[in-house]
């Protein structure tokens, strides 16, 4: 083998690495995007301004337990119901 094959086949074997390594990247984003999903909505929920403070706040002004219950079970089935339309979206 010549030093110039020997130089051409060690570009190929960087190149190579260089695209496993972008691959790996590109597979280990698209892993971790349900669970940036997941915490973007987890951040509304909880913001100060989001819709499950506005039902909480209603499930608690509200009389009733049972109904302050339903409103409550009502905003956890909304929250769940967003994650699962924005993974079957994508």
């Amino acid at each position: 083998m010549t030093p110039q094959d020997r130089a051409l086949k060690k570009q190929l074997l960087v190149m190579k690495g260089e695209a496993l390594r972008i691959k790996l990247r590109l597979e280990q984003q698209r892993l971790a995007q349900p669970l940036r999903w997941a915490g973007e909505g987890f951040a509304f929920w909880k913001a100060p301004g989001g819709l499950g403070a506005i039902v909480d706040i209603a499930a608690k002004l509200l009389p009733g337990a049972k109904l302050g219950r339903w409103l409550k079970g009502g905003s956890r089935l909304l929250a769940a119901w967003r994650l699962i339309s924005r993974l079957l979206r994508r």
